[in-house]
């Protein structure tokens, strides 16, 4: 079972297992429809696309983030329609760092499918590695009928965050890259900064520079720096609920305690306008 990640040598070798299903999830934040164009002309044999906005998010409203969980029956729905089930084992991919794979992933976890990896290095690693590509899309999927509940004690909505930032009883770790954490910049969101008491830690520190995961042994170091004191919890936040499911995965992967990830992020806690904003000097 692949319940982390997976190298593309060994998801080759499993390529024609009758249980395996591979989506496709790449995606462009500033080019929404990029990541599909890019999947009908060349994919993994059998790989079926999901788009982050459509398929893993509701609707926006006006303090929900850009990217809110998607409504448990619609993802229900979903999951039936391509037939997974406990035997089931679900691979995803993308090609920007596993950021947007890594929020399907989470999701999976959240409704309790645990046979569910990150291919790692993404289909860049699998092209690399000249392993065979298609372009045709996958039809006749055996439908389920399974009923799904997200795990409401890995998330976190922004009133309890506020609350527990009073008391100092978790550390929230935000995934977006430094100078947008400092408020230098600001290239999505409306407001620039950080929550109060968070503390930096871009998800790209998990990679090394071929996008492929750091050892294990490297991720502890990287966490354990911060996860001092065990009685806190561990919340994870980015922009908006994508990239802290990339800092969840690591953990997850390296052997660490699972943290909760705060789906609304800056992008939410940002459109509160009595919410405190911090900014800081590099």
């Amino acid at each position: 079972m692949y319940s982390t990640l997976i190298s593309s040598e060994n998801l080759n070798s499993i390529i024609d297992d009758k249980n395996l299903i591979i989506f496709d999830c790449r995606f462009d934040l500033m080019d929404k429809n990029l990541g599909h164009s890019n999947y009908l002309k060349s994919h993994i044999k059998n790989a079926n696309y999901i788009n982050l906005e459509s398929d893993l998010s509701s609707a926006v409203t006006d303090n929900s983030g850009r990217h809110p969980l998607k409504d448990i029956s619609s993802f229900s729905n979903m999951l039936n329609y391509y037939g997974i089930n406990n035997k089931s084992q679900i691979i995803v991919y993308d090609d920007e760092n596993s950021s947007m794979c890594a929020r399907f992933w989470w999701m999976l976890k959240l409704v309790g499918i645990e046979k569910c990896a990150v291919l790692d290095g993404g289909y860049k690693s699998w092209v690399s590695s000249k392993f065979s590509t298609d372009n045709s899309i996958p039809k006749n999927h055996k439908k389920e009928n399974i009923t799904y509940s997200y795990k409401e004690e890995y998330l976190i909505s922004t009133f309890e965050l506020k609350n527990k930032l009073k008391d100092s009883s978790l550390y929230l770790l935000d995934a977006r890259d430094k100078q947008r954490f400092l408020g230098n910049i600001e290239p999505i969101d409306k407001k620039a900064g950080h929550i109060p008491g968070a503390i930096n830690m871009p998800f790209k520190e998990n990679l090394e520079k071929d996008g492929k995961f750091k050892k294990k042994l490297d991720l502890i170091k990287l966490f354990e720096n911060i996860d001092k004191d065990k009685s806190r919890d561990i919340i994870n936040m980015c922009g908006s609920g994508v990239t802290a499911c990339h800092n969840f995965l690591a953990m997850e992967y390296c052997g660490l305690r699972r943290s909760r990830i705060y789906v609304g992020s800056w992008s939410a806690w940002s459109s509160y306008n009595d919410n405190d904003i911090e900014k800081e000097q590099e």
